[in-house]
């Protein structure tokens, strides 16, 4: 899978690239470092510990950050650590009308957010529409309210590549492009329609 996870709110504009090959936990990354210059790094996830700290402690949490927004419905279900609850039909969180509320909730030890709750609002297409991030240690943003459109689709994946909302009140948009998957057995990339 190959993408670009952008984030815009005030005073930051980001943009991290990515190819992931989840059959062997193969990852490769484009971006910048803290001070702007340009940074690149492939690496096996599994093998995490023998790579270099940046690569540990900010590549990776920021790919599974932006996985996160890549693939979330997929997480919930591949989670098995996630506690998961469907809530029933319940008001959106932007907007008027209502949605299915699916709650997963992520245990409060292991990972790099503990603690974590995303409140997702299916529609009756079973596409999410919005949800809620809600942080479970005291790093910010603390709340993230967004929408889940912008629907495309590469290959065998239904992907949102359009969020809408708040960080902590303030405006947020976070959005993916270069969205394109490899599937097993060819050697070309389906980009995202």
């Amino acid at each position: 899978i190959r993408y670009t996870w952008n984030a815009q709110f005030p005073g930051v504009n980001v943009s991290r690239s990515w190819v992931w090959e989840p059959k062997t936990g193969r990852v490769s990354y484009e971006g910048k470092d803290k001070d702007g210059k340009a940074v690149k790094a492939t690496y096996v996830r599994s093998q995490l510990n023998n790579q270099p700290e940046n690569v540990k402690n900010e590549i990776d949490p920021a790919f599974v950050n932006d996985n996160y927004w890549l693939l979330f419905p997929l997480h919930a279900y591949w989670d098995s650590s996630a506690d998961v609850q469907d809530k029933g039909t319940q008001p959106l969180p932007q907007g008027n009308g209502s949605a299915d509320l699916v709650s997963v909730k992520y245990p409060s030890d292991g990972g790099y957010t503990p603690g974590d709750t995303w409140d997702l609002y299916v529609g009756k297409d079973n596409r999410v529409e919005q949800f809620v991030y809600h942080r479970g240690g005291s790093k910010k943003p603390g709340v993230v309210i967004a929408t889940w459109e912008g629907y495309k689709k590469a290959g065998p994946l239904l992907i949102s590549t359009d969020h809408n909302g708040t960080a902590d009140g303030n405006t947020l948009r976070i959005f993916l492009s270069d969205v394109a998957v490899k599937v097993t057995g060819s050697e070309n990339w389906i980009s995202a329609q």
